[in-house]
């Protein structure tokens, strides 16, 4: 990944609105957008048995693809593989030496996220170009809210002469034995001994980004916030959205828009009590009583818990729901939290009309 490396970086540069010119997924409950976009609107999941049990011996749900023969960081890198093939056949010819590529992979501190495990995720994407992406390319070992440090960094390359476009994937599997047990240590996995975890997952999602053109018809990211929520999922800090709620404002504020012109909410709520209490305290906070009824939707329902994935994969998703006359509406707030405490929030703008 030569001087790419991992990035952590930060910073409060002034928001320009990027376009998303194609976008790719490999999920659950499809190998491609076009099928998953088919199954969620449709509300179709994959959870099914999976070969991991709880701690009485139960066997647990799980939201996996049909790739048993293949395990490990090869499982991960096929996934990538196709949520990228899937971009680039409605991308038309992407040149790698004036693309930047970032990958958002899982947070530190989870199983197999060392230097290597990102690696393996990056030389995946590269390999299907056969070419070195821009020396601009980044890891963000951030998990779900990596989004967010992940589009400025984005937005700052494609604002020098030499890239072009950016190349954004978002790669995950919690479907391993390490990672499966990390979980249930913390009793955070939907099992018989608890009814208010999560369901594992795994998938990829990649969006192909670029500057908004004049009389584009994409979709665009019109604004992002970031901020640290200091509250956690063990309760010595009292659950008031204070971090989540300051990312929604931000986010606001950088597209210029005020709440009140917000038509529909996705976030990736999983089942777990404290990130639902989080949100809702966060749309009480942002909200005003006469406009705190946006529509919500959520991609765990038919996923699973898709990890550092489901940025991209909530994207590239809405780039095929927000084009549609059934769409709910036609500006969207995203929002994620990593369990580190970092918060992202998007607003995404449709300029599409509808059909």
């Amino acid at each position: 990944m030569s001087s790419k490396g991992v990035n952590q970086e930060m910073d409060d540069d002034v928001w320009y609105p990027l376009a998303i010119y194609a976008a790719g997924v490999c999920c659950p409950v499809g190998y491609s957008l076009a099928a998953a976009s088919c199954a969620i609107r449709a509300g179709v999941d994959h959870f099914q048995e999976s070969p991991f049990i709880d701690g009485t011996g139960k066997t647990l749900l799980a939201a996996k693809l049909d790739l048993d023969d293949i395990w490990g960081p090869q499982r991960l890198a096929e996934i990538v593989k196709m949520a990228v093939l899937d971009c680039e056949s409605g991308a038309g010819e992407i040149d790698p030496a004036s693309t930047v590529l970032i990958i958002i992979g899982a947070e530190r501190g989870r199983p197999h996220t060392t230097d290597a495990h990102f690696n393996n995720i990056y030389k995946a994407c590269e390999a299907q170009f056969q070419t070195p992406f821009h020396e601009g390319s980044a890891v963000f070992p951030q998990g779900r809210a990596g989004i967010g440090d992940a589009l400025w960094h984005a937005q700052r390359k494609l604002r020098t002469h030499s890239v072009k476009r950016v190349l954004l994937v978002g790669a995950d599997s919690l479907l391993d034995a390490a990672t499966i047990g990390y979980y249930l240590r913390q009793e955070r996995l939907l099992c018989s001994t608890n009814t208010c975890g999560f369901i594992p997952g795994e998938g990829a999602g990649a969006i192909l980004l670029g500057p908004v053109r004049q009389g584009g018809q994409e979709l665009q990211i019109a604004g992002v916030g970031r901020a640290i929520e200091s509250a956690k999922p063990d309760g010595e800090v009292p659950n008031r959205a204070v971090g989540l709620t300051a990312a929604i404002r931000d986010a606001c504020a950088r597209a210029k828009i005020s709440p009140a012109a917000l038509d529909f909410c996705m976030n990736d709520q999983n089942g777990e009590p404290f990130f639902a209490i989080e949100a809702s305290n966060a749309h009480t906070r942002v909200m005003n009583k006469a406009e705190n009824s946006l529509h919500l939707l959520q991609m765990a329902d038919c996923t699973g818990e898709t990890g550092a994935a489901t940025g991209p994969i909530t994207i590239a998703y809405l780039t095929s729901l927000m084009g549609r006359k059934d769409a709910p509406g036609r500006v969207a707030l995203l929002h994620f939290a990593s369990d580190d405490g970092k918060r992202a929030a998007l607003i995404l703008n449709s300029g599409i009309a509808p059909t």
